[in-house]
């Protein structure tokens, strides 16, 4: 079933502010970031908006914190999206089972394009921090139901 992000995610938009005839960015420094649980996201997952709002139409910013060892279940997007591993080695594949044999070893730098609707998962062999950027408004769609987080409730 698919399911919205959460509001919790929030908007911790990134400002533009007109400086004469021409635009100038603001900064959006590590340390100001909002790191927090979201439902649609396993815990110990913690994610931080850096620009956008996922839940409203336009492009959007989301980083994402896990320690090492944290397995990624197989989901998928209505947008495209690209993931950029800012810190860590990570492990991902394309496809709609866990299948080890399959990944591929991204270590910080890397850019992965995760086209609109492909199935995607992944794992954490270090800690890491992943920075995706996609259109909203979006959901997390994991392709067994089991997987999702926010079928789960808390004892």
């Amino acid at each position: 079933m698919i399911r919205t992000f959460s509001r919790l995610l929030g908007a911790f938009a990134l400002g533009i502010a007109a400086t004469g005839p021409a635009l100038a960015a603001e900064t959006v420094n590590d340390q100001d970031l909002k790191w927090s649980f979201v439902p649609g996201f396993a815990r110990p997952i913690e994610v931080a908006v850096v620009s956008g709002n996922p839940n409203e139409p336009g492009p959007f910013v989301i980083r994402l914190r896990m320690p090492s060892g944290m397995k990624i279940a197989p989901q998928r997007y209505p947008d495209d999206r690209e993931l950029t591993i800012l810190k860590g080695i990570f492990w991902s594949a394309e496809g709609e089972s866990y299948n080890w044999k399959e990944m591929n070893e991204y270590k910080a730098g890397t850019v992965i394009q995760k086209p609109t609707g492909k199935a995607y998962y992944g794992w954490a062999r270090t800690a890491v921090i992943l920075e995706e950027k996609g259109t909203g408004p979006t959901k997390i769609e994991y392709v067994h139901e089991e997987d999702d987080p926010r079928t789960h409730r808390r004892e």
